[in-house]
């Protein structure tokens, strides 16, 4: 038994495919198939997940986890009840809840599952979903992305339409625009371009942004240092933002919400539609820019769109339809649920690969958001070098992928090489995410450029990148997996010093640090560089050798610039 859930910002389904191939949503402990994603945990440490706990924020917010999904990716540590856990950790609470209730409704045990992502993920959260997937007790068959899984719930039904598609699904959390080619009941995706920090929540804190400021401009009173006092607002913004895709205005009521000069006080306004919309309307039209990229990466105009599918309960918001249509031509038209399409989606890619659908049920094709490269190191015809990444594989290639491509050592002598995989669309590895590094040893001693090594990147059905480099001449190789938490520009890098195996690194980080303060000009630039890899490398607790491998990469250029100092005086 293989089901479909769909794990969103703000709520989580689960649904499957019954033996005669009708797709099924299944409903959680209170007969409702649309769950909160939301989990408190009660004081013996147990996990509520969904309504119950969604009401407990109200209550107790230091003990509620709400959003967990925008937080992966990123190294931050949650508390609950004093205990440390990831956000990975939140997450597979609330699958283990789906399954539970999977499994209570289909009457047998459910130990595999799909399950859909952000298709702007980036390669650590969807690694990520993995991990929570596979930590509720489950074996991940797929991930597939949220866009592509609601077309698989309009196809399905539409199995010999020959269209171009752009799916619009704009969320809880998170923003993806999809372009794909549906031709006999084949789901090809062409581009999708995204924004993973805009969603539902960022329309509801603009209301919350515009009620706290009222209050301080009112009675110099801030509430946002008061969780209780926020988790009220917050649900009362988005019930706001909920009533005003259906009516004209919302009465907001907060009663004894604060206290000023001793005196209990309540907040009370009336919102409209036009006041709400004034404060999301350059979120919304921001999305113009996505809309425009996927586009053009799929080489197709606004008039090659023969539908549009709305996905995401943010899609509701009447300033969204009247942006797409304005802007671009774009109709509104009910295809699919904007709620319920993106699980029914990943239930139809289980029933496929269950064989209950049959294999030739429908063929999806996907891509990956993201170009991958290599760092290397190129020499002009004037002489002079630079490092650039060297993308091995292009943003929106068709998964699964596997390209190789050989190098050459760079100087004489040379009997090891640092492979370093980057996430990103620019030649500038500053302006990319590291994603991760490994040291191949063992090349034979030889002039520059004879020894060559072979390096592949394979990308996976699931969106997981491994990297492997071998030596052509012995056949020697070394291979990583990308690390779950690299992504470098999230990173607080100060947290160095609270590393394991510091004690080794301390002085000559210290020194850089002080050439830096020092000298502040170009020649430290390559000493910044190499002193905060091998700071993310003891933040992240990556392997010794990769550390020692950067340990000499910084003592190297520190001593090249100590020697340009020495010229300069």
């Amino acid at each position: 038994m293989i089901v479909g859930i769909d794990f969103g910002t703000s709520t989580s389904e689960i649904a499957y495919v019954t033996d005669d191939g009708k797709i099924t949503l299944i409903p959680n402990h209170l007969g409702e198939t649309i769950t909160p994603s939301v989990v408190y945990i009660s004081e013996d440490g147990t996990p509520i997940v969904g309504r119950e706990a969604q009401e407990k924020a109200l209550i107790e917010p230091e003990n509620t986890f709400i959003e967990v999904k925008r937080l992966f990716g990123k190294d931050v540590a949650l508390l609950a009840r004093g205990k440390s856990v990831t956000a990975a950790e939140i997450a597979s609470m609330i699958i283990r809840y789906l399954v539970g209730c999977a499994e209570k409704h289909i009457g047998q045990p459910v130990d595999s599952a799909v399950i859909t992502v952000p298709a702007y993920f980036t390669d650590a959260q969807r690694k990520e979903v993995m991990a929570a997937g596979k930590q509720a007790g489950l074996q991940v068959e797929r991930i597939i992305n949220e866009p592509t899984a609601a077309s698989l719930d309009y196809g399905i039904n539409h199995m010999r339409d020959c269209d171009y598609i752009l799916v619009y699904d704009l969320g809880g959390g998170t923003l993806d625009v999809t372009v794909l080619e549906l031709f006999e009941g084949v789901v090809d995706v062409k581009s999708s371009c995204g924004n993973n920090a805009l969603g539902g929540k960022d329309f509801d804190q603009a209301i919350i942004d515009h009620i706290t400021g009222k209050i301080k401009k009112q009675d110099k009173v801030d509430i946002s240092k008061d969780p209780r006092a926020i988790m009220r607002v917050k649900s009362a913004a988005e019930q706001c933002k909920i009533a005003l895709s259906s009516d004209a205005e919302f009465m907001l009521e907060l009663p004894f919400l604060y206290s000023k000069d001793n005196a209990p006080k309540g907040y009370s306004e009336k919102i409209s539609r036009a006041d709400f919309e004034a404060l999301i309307r350059e979120k919304i039209y921001s999305t113009g820019q996505q809309i425009k990229t996927a586009l053009f990466d799929a080489g197709l105009d606004t008039e090659d769109i023969n539908l549009t599918l709305m996905v995401g309960g943010s899609t509701r918001i009447p300033l969204v339809t009247e942006f797409l249509n304005e802007t671009f031509g774009f109709k509104s038209e009910t295809f699919v649920d904007p709620d319920l399409a993106v699980a029914r989606g990943a239930a139809i890619q289980a029933g496929v690969l269950s064989g209950i659908l049959g294999e030739n049920a429908i063929v999806l094709t996907d891509i990956c958001p993201y170009s991958l490269s290599v760092l290397v190191h190129r020499i002009d015809e004037y002489g002079f070098g630079e490092d650039f990444c060297d993308i091995l594989i292009k943003r929106n290639t068709t998964l699964p992928a596997s390209v190789t491509k050989i190098y050459t050592t760079l100087f004489d002598g040379q009997q090891q090489v640092n492979i370093k995989a980057y996430q990103g669309e620019s030649e500038d590895s500053d302006e990319n995410y590291l994603l991760n590094f490994f040291e191949l040893s063992g090349i034979p001693r030889a002039r520059a450029g004879k020894e060559k090594i072979n390096i592949k990147f394979e990308y996976d059905l699931n969106g997981i990148l491994i990297v492997s480099a071998e030596v052509v001449s012995t056949g020697k190789s070394a291979a990583v997996t990308v690390d779950t938490m690299a992504v470098g520009k999230n990173l607080d890098l100060s947290k160095w010093k609270e590393a394991a195996n510091v004690k080794k690194y301390r002085q000559l980080i210290n020194k850089a640090d002080r050439l830096i303060k020092l000298y502040e000009n170009d020649e430290t630039e390559e000493i910044e560089s190499a002193a905060n890899e091998l700071k993310k490398a003891l933040v992240l607790g990556w392997d010794d050798n990769v550390t020692e491998a950067l340990r000499r990469e910084l003592k190297e250029a520190i001593d090249e610039a100590e020697e340009m100092f020495e010229e300069d005086e």
